[in-house]
């Protein structure tokens, strides 16, 4: 019997939570289950042809200007598609799947990629908390986090993000002395994401011969081009924008860095392991439990710039051969328990239990 499954999520910004809906969306359409997205606003990062791909997408429009024509739309949508099971991806979608579930009796995966939730949705979420069949976050940390402070009802699972191992090709190395040490980062200009602190860190080494590739949309912001400036720091720091491939630029860094004072489980941390480079973050929720004993690079307290700047010295004064041991045992940790075969296989496995109504003993993790 053939399942249908109805994504919902925010909007279809190129972040990781998204990132990962498309993945799983596509890997159960290979496998012939019907599949339907809805995205709650008009957003989309993604460079895909989803009309080539059969992967049908229906966006809704400004809530601002069309409230009640966006209601209709989700209730037809809803109704029309009659899924078995529902993928709810970030917190607001959640608390609209549930109320839509009361309706339309459909079963519900609760999709939680954050340790924290926003105050604004916070009331809203743990009243209707009951209505969830299976919970799902991608890190430990947010699984406690949620279940300690009764956000949520039920026991979940954590099922690890789904990471493509890319087949690598070896470094072109020159000899000159005078060639930078490239660092890359790769995170929207929003607050969480603390470019502040990385930034004074790179004017704590501007003695240092290093450049850092700046991957991630600027929401059309001046401050961080301001900042910059005043810092002195434009000879090192590239903003590039949003890009939908990551991978060039990953094959030519020779470092990544990522500066958050608050994360789940960063897709873009996940990737640059896959790619072999030693990592440098913040010591915060999902990756902290990632990277303890992980030995493929370092903690820095978040905030401190100081200790940043020492940590990216520390990592570009190493050999080659040693910034080569950090990234391969980065990226055996990724092909063990983060790649796309063995996750998307776990995803297909939790909504094929689901829609079969099987509501019990799914606690622990798929992916350990």
């Amino acid at each position: 019997m053939v399942q249908h499954v109805l994504f919902m999520t925010t909007g279809l910004r190129k972040g990781g939570a998204e990132t990962q809906l498309i993945k799983i969306a596509r890997f159960l359409k290979s496998r012939d289950y019907k599949v339907r997205i809805v995205s709650l606003k008009p957003i989309n990062d993604f460079n895909i042809d989803f009309n080539a791909e059969g992967l049908e997408v229906i966006f809704l429009k400004s809530w601002m200007a069309n409230p009640f024509s966006n209601i209709i739309k989700l209730f037809k949508t809803v109704r029309e598609f009659n899924p078995d099971v529902v993928i709810a991806f970030m917190f607001i979608s959640i608390i609209f799947a549930r109320f839509l579930k009361m309706w339309f009796g459909f079963n519900l995966i609760s999709s939680i990629r954050t340790p924290v939730i926003a105050n604004k949705w916070y009331a809203l979420f743990k009243l209707t908390a009951d209505w969830d069949d299976v919970v799902v976050y991608n890190s430990y940390k947010s699984k406690s986090n949620f279940e300690q402070n009764k956000l949520v009802k039920r026991t979940g699972l954590v099922v690890n993000n789904a990471i493509s191992i890319p087949v690598l090709s070896p470094k072109i190395t020159t000899a000159s002395l005078n060639k930078p040490f490239v660092w890359i980062s790769m995170a929207h200009f929003v607050p969480e994401k603390d470019y502040v602190t990385l930034f004074k860190a790179i004017s704590l080494m501007k003695e240092e011969n290093f450049r850092i590739d700046i991957l991630g949309n600027l929401f059309d912001q001046e401050w961080p081009f301001q900042m910059i400036k005043e810092l002195n720091i434009e000879h090192q720091v590239n903003l590039l924008g949003l890009k939908t491939d990551t991978s060039p630029f990953l094959q030519e860094a020779d470092g990544f860095v990522l500066s958050s004072f608050l994360e789940g489980m960063p897709n873009a941390l996940l990737e640059a392991m896959a790619h072999q480079k030693p990592v440098i973050a913040s010591a915060v929720a999902g990756i902290e439990e990632l990277l303890v004993n992980m030995d493929c690079g370092f903690l820095f307290k978040q905030g401190d710039a100081a200790e940043l700047a020492q940590k990216m010295k520390l990592i570009m004064n190493m050999s080659a051969q040693e910034r080569e041991i950090l990234g391969r045992n980065g990226r055996r940790h990724i092909e063990k328990h983060f790649s796309e075969e063995k996750v998307l296989q776990d995803w297909q496995s939790l909504v094929d239990q689901v829609a079969e109504n099987k509501k019990t003993s799914l606690s622990g993790s798929l992916s350990s």
